[in-house]
């Protein structure tokens, strides 16, 4: 489903700065120039990466750059633009739609409003491992997803992991029960939104950005996310007590401009693809390594990690097994191929 109404104001907006960066190029072409790709010159794509230069999505990508330059006999070049120097997720996703951008990455959540279908992942609990995720990312799963996000002029390249999303509190949560009343950070997603009701809590709606203050000044008493973005935003500082529930299990989308996708021709399209791909397992193993790192961060500081028992999490599931039932006519077939891939 297209979210185009935008982009006047997001080209407007962001050409300068995208200018900017351009002026201080020495490329000698880029998708969007026809005639350099047809006489067989330099291309240059740029990549803007929202994370910092050492996430473990940042070095996939440049592993993908290295593999495209490397396909193209040099012929192809990516420039990655990390920590969000050509902007946000939300920034991001707008500007490789319209084409200012040649590849983007951002969460599965904000690509929502772009693919209805991406929506699936905002389920609680509906993969019972990573493996189990993974294993619907391969499936036929993937190009369905694939295709709907293509309507809204973004071409799917690859999948990134960002691990399994848990509960962090400034009081212990140890069970359901101490969901109650508690007023939890959630996404700006009607869905998290309906689940983290059934699950007891008083959602609150914040940006990322002000979730640390809220914590501080106590306007919320917690939050969900992956262990390395609790311990990279700080929130392990203020949030001492982490409970591994992980309930969501979003993926990260590696994207690219229909109209710079267009422009290129059937055999470079293919180094793309493989390129994107080969990067996928990349970004596993580095996230492994993060994930990990961040895990020592949290027990170094002393911080209280609660590990749920089976019964402890199956109660968890249990209280949003209704929402699967309320989406069943929009999400019904997804549902059955997540389940038929267990």
């Amino acid at each position: 489903m297209k979210r185009l109404s935008r982009k006047l104001v997001v080209f407007m907006a962001a050409v300068l700065m995208i200018f900017g960066i351009a002026g201080c190029s020495s490329s000698a072409g880029t998708a969007k120039n026809e005639s350099a790709v047809k006489s067989g010159e330099e291309i240059v794509l740029k990549l803007s990466e929202p994370q910092v230069d050492d996430y473990p999505d940042s070095i996939a990508e440049k592993e993908f750059a290295k593999k495209v330059e490397e396909l193209s006999d040099g012929r192809i070049k990516v420039e990655v633009y990390t920590g969000g120097q050509l902007g946000d997720e939300t920034t991001t996703i707008e500007q490789t739609q319209v084409g200012i951008i040649d590849i983007g990455r951002a969460n599965a959540g904000p690509l929502t409003q772009f693919a209805d279908s991406l929506g699936i992942f905002s389920f609680p609990f509906l993969f019972d491992s990573r493996e189990h995720m993974w294993n619907a990312l391969e499936s036929s799963l993937r190009e369905d997803l694939f295709s709907d996000l293509e309507e809204s002029d973004l071409i799917c390249l690859a999948f990134y992991d960002a691990g399994a999303r848990s509960f962090y509190s400034t009081d212990p949560i140890e069970t359901v029960k101490d969901l109650k009343g508690k007023k939890i950070r959630v996404m700006q997603n009607d869905i998290l939104i309906d689940a983290f009701k059934k699950l007891g809590t008083s959602p609150t709606p914040l940006a990322a950005s002000e979730v640390y203050s809220a914590l501080q000044m106590g306007v919320i008493e917690g939050g969900e996310n992956n262990v390395s973005t609790y311990v990279a935003d700080g929130h392990f500082e203020v949030a001492k007590n982490f409970t591994l529930s992980e309930h969501l299990r979003i993926p990260g989308v590696l994207f690219m401009s229909k109209s710079s996708w267009d422009q290129l021709s059937e055999d470079d399209q293919k180094i793309i693809k493989e390129a994107a791909l080969e990067s996928e397992k990349t970004q596993l193993e580095e996230y492994d390594k993060y994930a990990q790192t961040s895990m020592d961060r949290v027990m170094e500081a002393g911080n209280n990690v609660v590990e749920l028992s089976d019964k402890e999490r199956s109660e968890f599931r249990e209280k949003v097994q209704p929402l699967y039932k309320e989406y069943e006519s929009t999400y019904g077939d997804l549902f059955k191929a997540i389940e038929d891939t267990r």
